[in-house]
């Protein structure tokens, strides 16, 4: 068994970044061709992604039942880093603001959040609701976001700490070599916290993004499966434009949403007063 990772992780997979999976994946060092990478030293190359600062992003999410009914929501995603040392590294935190914009009746309901570095800190995350003027603080990253099959903990940073990673194999997808990589959750508290009991990872070997990971979940006996597509680069930094996770239950699949991303953009002069809960009651259209 590997060892457990205690490196800050931004896998894809179990995180979206609200900013949904706008990712600068390192360029992968020259190897010895008989080299082997350990499931730690390839996750460590994974988890070495810088998404960039002061990005801000389109989305639209597309909720699609078993009969082909759709239910489109629009939204608008900021992010940015805080907290750096002497030499103006090793951000602390990663503070993120989200809108809904369409349709009408859901306008300027919002999200922030914090996620923080450190291991020993409790992730923040709150949710404001204008119509009722209720600010909620959201104690479970477990819970599913606006009835989707994404989850709080899938758009949440990670630290890798909190899994043990064992290689399966090596395998093709999408006419891509990828390795096959599964992680278990090191303690019972991150295993409730993210409600996953197993992940497997699909890394690819050009550039150690994860392309796919199917998740296993404590209950219901379900699987949620991420699959990404539209991976291209924008001011050198690679973009995930459409990201779906189905959940499926015996084989059966129950529901799917679809996650496309446009308008990316980067190195933007944001406020850092922006990125707090009083913005989330003054809305988007006020920013």
């Amino acid at each position: 068994m590997a060892k457990r990772v205690t490196r800050y992780s931004k896998h894809l997979g179990l995180c979206f970044l609200f900013v949904i999976g706008s990712a600068l994946a390192q360029q992968p060092q020259a190897l010895n061709p008989k080299q082997e990478l350990s499931p730690k030293q390839i996750m460590d190359k994974a988890s070495d992604l810088d998404m960039g600062d002061n990005a801000s992003s389109r989305m639209t999410m597309t909720v699609i039942n078993p009969k082909g009914d759709q239910r489109i929501n629009e939204l608008v995603s900021f992010r940015k880093k805080f907290g750096f040392d002497n030499f103006g590294l090793n951000n602390s935190e990663t503070r993120s603001v989200m809108f809904y914009i369409f349709p009408l009746t859901m306008r300027n309901v919002g999200y922030f959040s914090i996620d923080y570095k450190d291991a020993g800190k409790a992730d923040q995350h709150w949710m404001y609701t204008p119509t009722i003027q209720k600010m909620r603080r959201i104690g479970s990253k477990r819970l599913a976001i606006m009835s989707s099959d994404f989850s709080y903990a899938d758009m949440s940073l990670h630290n890798s700490g909190d899994y043990v990673y064992n290689s399966m194999k090596e395998d093709s997808l999408d006419g891509q070599k990828v390795w096959v990589i599964e992680g278990i959750p090191a303690d019972k508290d991150d295993e409730d916290e993210d409600g996953y009991t197993k992940s497997i990872f699909y890394v690819r070997q050009d550039n150690y993004i994860v392309v796919r990971s199917i998740n296993f979940l404590k209950k219901g006996n379900k699987i949620k499966q991420m699959d990404v597509a539209d991976i291209s680069q924008i001011d050198g930094i690679w973009v995930l434009g459409q990201v779906t996770m189905v959940t499926r239950k015996d084989g059966v699949e129950l529901s799917r949403t679809v996650m496309k991303s446009s308008d990316v953009k980067f190195n933007q002069k944001f406020d850092d007063n922006f990125f707090s809960e009083r913005q989330l009651t003054r809305g988007y259209d006020d920013h």
